[in-house]
């Protein structure tokens, strides 16, 4: 019987009367090491296996697959990064190992990041979030907001990150500092993915959050991976998303109709912002084809969506707008960037609520500034 590995997207997940060994010693191996060193020092980490490099890192042996084999016993619990993780899973299957589980955290982008989430963990206090009245901000419409999340958890983060936007106080950096071991992964909390089959992501990317959603969802059968600037990003996966099958990427933007929009390129955050072409104030910018999701599933013959995630720089609300058929028709799962504007921390759950009865909603932060967060939205009767 084929072995289904548990997946690890939160360090207090992790064992900690277990032994350690970690699968790979690269970059992601050697943020997820950082990370234990600041939220569980003394988790014990046995050994890095890594088949290309000798000798240690940070003081833990190096050791090769064929090493393993030989020391290996059930005390140990290997976990292995869920990026491209297929070749390692083979030959953990081949060796009969089965006491292992794929992980995939918050990561910080490099070490340096780690070195700054250390130095806040350590300079900051730990804050548990509580509600505080937001009556006063934008006539009520985030009270409105409030209104939709049925667990406190969710009221009392959504109105410390509120109070954040208006008062620019670090409440929300101390929170995810010190809540970071018990705070999943972007876009894969709080939905159950056991029944999806076809999802569109709007923000491809680089392709990271693509290969994990394709770990989490068992009986997946086709993504829909928009981005119009594909070719302009350095692609380490571009090859396993060009040849999986279940991979389509659409090299178009999303909006509420089929247009040309405008892209900022002058910022140091290119992507952050998108404009009409009557519109356009960029001091440089790309032109783009965009198309509305009502429109993408007539043209294919999509039976069915049942995921969307969104992270579209800020064309979140217009997206969702383009389809509304799709949303009433299909009642699908979704998970929306609501950080890029102001306006989108009411107007995005206002909209959704409009359109879909009976839905419930939680939400996610997903880093220490004031970016990342993430609506989660469900129908009820799931």
């Amino acid at each position: 019987m084929k072995y289904n590995p548990p997946y690890i997207f939160k360090i207090a997940d992790i064992p900690e009367d277990r032994s350690l060994i970690l699968y790979g010693g690269g970059h992601a191996g050697k943020i997820l090491m950082a990370l234990l060193r600041i939220y569980r020092p003394h988790q014990r980490i046995s050994y890095i296996v890594d088949d290309a490099h000798v000798g240690d890192i940070d003081g833990i042996a190096i050791i090769s697959s064929a090493e393993l084999e030989q020391i290996y016993t059930p005390e140990y619990l290997i976990l292995v990064s869920v990026l491209l993780c297929e070749n390692i899973l083979s030959v953990l299957e081949r060796m009969n190992i089965t006491h292992y589980a794929l992980i995939r955290l918050n990561y910080p982008h490099d070490l340096k990041e780690c070195e700054a989430l250390a130095k806040m963990h350590q300079d900051s206090y730990a804050i548990t979030p509580s509600y505080r009245s937001i009556k006063e901000y934008c006539n009520g419409y985030f009270e409105r907001v409030i209104e939709l999340f049925e667990k406190e958890e969710d009221r009392a983060l959504y109105s410390m990150i509120i109070h954040n936007w208006h008062k620019r106080n670090f409440d929300v950096r101390d929170y995810y500092v010190h809540h970071f071991p018990f705070i999943g992964r972007h876009y894969l909390e709080h939905l159950d993915f056991s029944d999806v089959k076809v999802m569109i992501e709007g923000g491809l990317a680089d392709g990271t959050n693509t290969i994990e959603f394709l770990h989490v969802m068992p009986h997946i059968e086709k993504i829909y991976g928009f981005e119009p600037l594909y070719n302009s990003y350095e692609h380490p996966y571009a090859s396993y998303l060009m040849s999986n099958p279940k991979i389509e990427i659409v090299t178009q933007g999303l909006w509420h109709e089929d247009s040309v929009l405008a892209i900022d390129t002058s910022s140091d955050l290119p992507l952050a912002s998108v404009s009409t072409l009557e519109d356009v104030h960029f001091a440089s910018h790309v032109e783009i084809e965009v198309v509305s999701i009502d429109h993408f599933v007539e043209e294919r013959k999509i039976e069915k969506v049942d995921f969307i995630k969104f992270d579209i720089e800020g064309a979140e609300l217009n997206a969702l707008r383009g389809a509304s058929k799709t949303l009433q028709k299909d009642r699908p799962k979704l998970a929306i960037s609501i950080y890029h504007a102001y306006e989108d921390l009411y107007q995005i759950a206002l909209y959704l609520n409009e359109t879909l009865k009976n839905y419930s909603y939680r939400l996610g932060q997903y880093h220490y500034d004031l970016g990342e967060t993430v609506l989660y939205a469900f129908p009820k009767e799931m």
